[in-house]
């Protein structure tokens, strides 16, 4: 109902308030002149003031009482009637009347109460319905992202760790190929291109492509935005429908590696709505720090063993470059420290961890050297809680092998060092590995 017709409808209300009990009583007087109000021993007029407060609240119920009231006094006192309405009939009267305009005022709320409750539910069951039905939308396309794509950045890492081997040399256009198709894996880029520098200058045609290959856009927006902050670049979900006045990259991933040199840029041109989201754009930029790595870490690992002429050189090379994606990227991995804290530690405790060891782990054996039993293990991409359940999972293979206990029982001690931002060879330190002085 708007104002106008509300309105109209409470000028009506109130004129029949003031109306019907002039009304009854002018027909009163009409057939009854001398005793309108005791024709009989029922007071038919204050009937009227009753089914108003019953119909209206007690407000119209004390307004009609009151002017039937006055008009039978004045009624009277005009000659019109031959009878004022007798005092104890009034006051029963009233007292009627506004007992059922009570009634109904009280009743009224209680019902706009029930009304709202019911409308505030029906809202929630609507915000509900259209809640469920999105987040079973959401479900299906998670469905079939996760069809798409069953495997986790552990596994993106243990991929690009095989693909490492072939880049000492530098980035081969099969090694950029092989890049992309794991970026088309595991993060659903659709049109990708990688362009490398040449002479310092970042060259028109990519190495490889995924899609059409196409020159690189040097005016795009996201692209001058990578290249001058050194950073990912990307556009957010919100500034898609502004993407017709800006450039064609969706994202810009500069490849600069630890040493700041700067190798190339990936630029990505299509990939699914819901791919756009910073979870897998900094999956995506792990994996490509992993990669831009690879022929710093090499030189690096070379230093390293040159201090730890003992320490196997695929796992001097995988910390490294596990040191620098935490610097660059903030990624998460850990160093579990098995060492015999007794003389008669059992050997065999530590054979069974090293044949159960998962592919993305490394394990070095003896690294407290062949007179002190121990083991260190690399979790790559492994926080606090990745490695209590790696802890666990060790208690449960020493148990399959009737080692009740776990480690301590088999005379070891274990400790966690997190790869952060301490060099490699502070981390080692920390660790207990002897750490040869530099030669002058």
């Amino acid at each position: 109902m708007d104002k106008s017709t509300e309105r109209r409808y409470g000028n009506l209300v109130w004129a029949e308030v003031a109306l019907l009990p002039l009304a009854g009583l002018a027909l009163a007087v009409w057939l009854f002149s001398t005793t309108p109000f005791t024709v009989s021993a029922f007071p038919w007029l204050w009937l009227i003031p009753l089914f108003l407060g019953l119909r209206y609240g007690l407000s119209p119920a004390a307004l009609s009482t009151l002017i039937l009231a006055v008009a039978g006094i004045a009624a009277h006192r005009l000659g019109i009637s031959g009878q004022a309405p007798p005092l104890i009939q009034m006051a029963g009267g009233a007292l009627a009347a506004l007992g059922a305009g009570q009634y109904r005022s009280r009743w009224h709320e209680q019902l706009r109460a029930g009304q709202a409750r019911t409308d505030y539910t029906e809202q929630r069951l609507e915000s509900l319905t259209r809640a469920f039905f999105i987040t079973r939308l959401s479900h299906d396309r998670l469905e079939e992202a996760l069809i798409a794509q069953p495997v986790t950045l552990r596994g993106a890492l243990e991929a690009l760790r095989e693909l490492g081997t072939q880049l000492h040399a530098g980035i081969s256009a099969a090694g950029a190929e092989a890049l992309l198709q794991l970026l088309a894996q595991y993060c659903r880029f659709e049109t990708a291109a990688l362009h490398l520098y040449r002479n310092g200058r970042l060259a028109e045609a990519p190495l490889a492509a995924l899609g059409p290959p196409a020159t690189l856009a040097r005016t795009d927006p996201l692209l001058k935005y990578a290249l001058e902050h050194e950073q990912t670049a990307y556009h957010s979900v919100d500034q898609l429908v502004e993407l017709e006045q800006g450039g064609s990259y969706r994202a810009v991933f500069p490849l600069i590696d630890s040493a700041g040199e700067k190798l190339g840029v990936l630029v990505v041109r299509d990939l699914p709505l819901l791919a756009l989201v910073e979870e897998n754009l900094t999956a995506a930029s792990a994996m490509l720090q992993y990669f831009a790595d690879e022929s710093w870490a090499a030189a690096q690992t070379a230093d390293l063993r040159a201090r730890i002429p003992y320490c196997p050189p695929a796992f001097a090379h995988e910390l490294i470059k596990l040191q620098r994606l935490h610097d660059r990227s903030g990624v998460h991995s850990t160093l579990v420290v098995v060492r015999a804290s007794t003389d008669d530690a059992l050997p065999s405790a530590l054979h069974a961890l090293y044949d159960a060891r998962r592919g993305l782990d490394l394990y070095w054996r003896e690294p407290f050297g062949p007179m002190v039993a121990g083991l260190l293990i690399l979790l790559p991409l492994a926080g606090p809680a990745t490695t209590r359940g790696f802890l666990e999972r060790i208690d449960g293979i020493l148990r399959a092998h009737r080692m009740e206990g776990g480690l301590e029982a088999a005379g070891f001690s274990v400790a966690q060092v997190p790869v952060d931002h301490r060099v490699p060879l502070a981390l080692l330190r920390e660790c207990g590995i002897e750490v040869d002085q530099p030669s002058s």
